[in-house]
């Protein structure tokens, strides 16, 4: 939503400079004459109406003009009334009604159209980030694909009877470590962990890293493909060892980290994949280093 506000207020200081712009080019074109003081009213009016039309859209303007053209038409019958002579003619008086008229049509429907322009963008940045299941960072599938991919392979597992396990691994204070040495390290560290994720697990086991966040979180997880429980302990304890110890991008600094692991196992009693991620999430969060 704030990336859908800001695209919008763009657009429409954009059409507030165009508007200017136009009315500047308009003057500067007929050699720049001085404008009577009651043309000079009317031309401010229609554009105050035009800003409502770009600012708050048609209702808005049309709202505006019709009161506009009310107060214009009741000073002429006033004027007639009074017998005082009004220094426009019949036609600039109906020229200036269409000008107020179509100020408002035309910047409320321009308004309208760039609203529906930037919410239609909105919505296809919005289907395309659905779209996408890879971590930039890491290179690892996301979350979503992650529980697809659970569900799948649950499935799997209650048809043929093959075990599979999955891991939850945790590197905790990452919004510490963020703080203290920035993002760049930060990125640096997550995509040197899915290095040895990637070196130390099989091809067959599925990695990913789980979302949490515009800059995602240090959550990973892997599907253990026909792996009993015993199998998914000798890799977290390889694991383990291998990210207690993490050297800096720039080489200056070696880090000691915290890393949580969680296990859960396929059993006859999950009652789906949700199940599963509840387990090994309750170990995780159990979980002494």
């Amino acid at each position: 939503m704030r990336g859908f506000s800001n695209k919008k207020g763009r657009f429409i200081a954009y059409q507030t400079v165009f508007l200017f712009f136009l009315l500047f080019l308009s003057w500067y074109a007929l050699g720049l004459p001085a404008i009577p003081l009651v043309q000079a009213v009317l031309l401010g009016v229609a554009l105050i109406i035009g800003l409502v039309g770009i600012f708050f859209g048609l209702l808005a303007s049309l709202g505006l003009s019709l009161l506009a053209l009310f107060l214009f038409g009741s000073l002429l019958i006033w004027g007639m009334v009074a017998n005082w002579t009004f220094p426009l003619s019949v036609l600039e008086i109906a020229v200036w009604m269409l000008i107020f008229l179509a100020a408002a049509i035309i910047t409320g429907l321009i308004q309208r159209l760039v609203a529906q322009t930037v919410e239609e963008h909105q919505e296809m940045v919005g289907k395309f980030d659905e779209l996408v299941t890879i971590d930039e960072v890491t290179g690892f599938s996301n979350e979503k694909r992650l529980l697809f991919d659970l569900e799948e392979e649950l499935s799997r597992s209650r048809r043929t009877g093959v075990p599979f396990s999955l891991m939850l691994i945790e590197v905790k204070y990452l919004d510490s470590f963020s703080q203290l040495y920035g993002r760049n390290e930060t990125d640096y560290l997550l995509s040197s962990l899915a290095a040895i994720l990637r070196e130390h697990t099989r091809l067959t086991d599925r990695k990913f890293r789980l979302d949490q966040g515009d800059q995602g979180s240090g959550t990973f997880a892997v599907i253990l493909n026909n792996s009993l429980e015993e199998g998914a302990e000798v890799v977290h304890a390889k694991l383990e060892k291998l990210m207690q110890t993490h050297i800096l991008e720039n080489k200056k600094k070696q880090v000691t980290l915290t890393i949580a692991f969680g296990i859960s196992q396929y059993a006859d009693d999950v009652s789906d994949h949700m199940e599963l991620v509840k387990r090994a999430k309750q170990e995780l969060d159990q979980y002494i280093q």
